[in-house]
């Protein structure tokens, strides 16, 4: 004769999904939490560009009055400026930063400064957030570029820039790349 199985069936959770569940929580709070963060960068970083870039109406406006970039930053009368959120000041100098050789009369660079604190330690020290870079073209017109600042030591890092800044981030490279093809040659 043959006996009927009993089935047992096990109430509450086992050891190992104690351990794992609770985990796996931890987990997902801190992802969440590290996209948060991300987030509110970008967010602060998108809005420091926005109010650097609108500094560009100044330069573009001494160019068109003078022929040439302005020489310093009382030619551009930046007093009239007031910075906000993570911003803290933007420095003008005439010629790009970091670039000893470049045309002072025909290209000027805003130096964004930044105060990062609220996001942790790991950005206390930084000083430089991004450049503006203006360009004169052959028809007088300027181009301008945000890039990351390569030149401060405590710059901030180029992927926590805004999209608006990698476009010029990738035509810098490629410039930047073509300059040393031609040292090569």
């Amino acid at each position: 004769m043959t006996k009927p199985q009993t089935v047992h069936r096990q109430h509450g959770l086992t050891t190992s999904e104690m351990v794992v569940y609770p985990m796996i929580a931890v987990l997902l709070v801190g992802v969440a939490f590290g996209f948060y963060h991300n987030s509110r960068i970008d967010d602060a970083m998108a809005a420091a560009v926005d109010l650097g870039m609108r500094q560009q109406q100044l330069i573009e406006t001494y160019f068109d009055l003078h022929g040439e970039m302005p020489q310093s930053e009382a030619d551009l009368e930046m007093d009239t400026f007031s910075p906000e959120g993570i911003l803290i000041g933007v420095d003008y100098l005439a010629g790009e930063f970091g670039v000893p050789a470049a045309d002072k009369l025909r290209t000027g660079t805003l130096r964004a400064r930044v105060d990062m604190t609220e996001f942790g330690a790991r950005f206390e020290k930084i000083e430089s957030g991004f450049l503006l870079i203006a360009r004169v073209q052959d028809d007088d017109s300027i181009i301008w570029d945000c890039v990351a600042d390569r030149v401060t030591v405590e710059a901030l890092d180029k992927r926590y820039l805004p999209k608006t800044c990698s476009a010029g981030e990738e035509d810098e490279d490629e410039h930047e790349n073509a300059a040393g093809d031609q040292l090569d040659e």
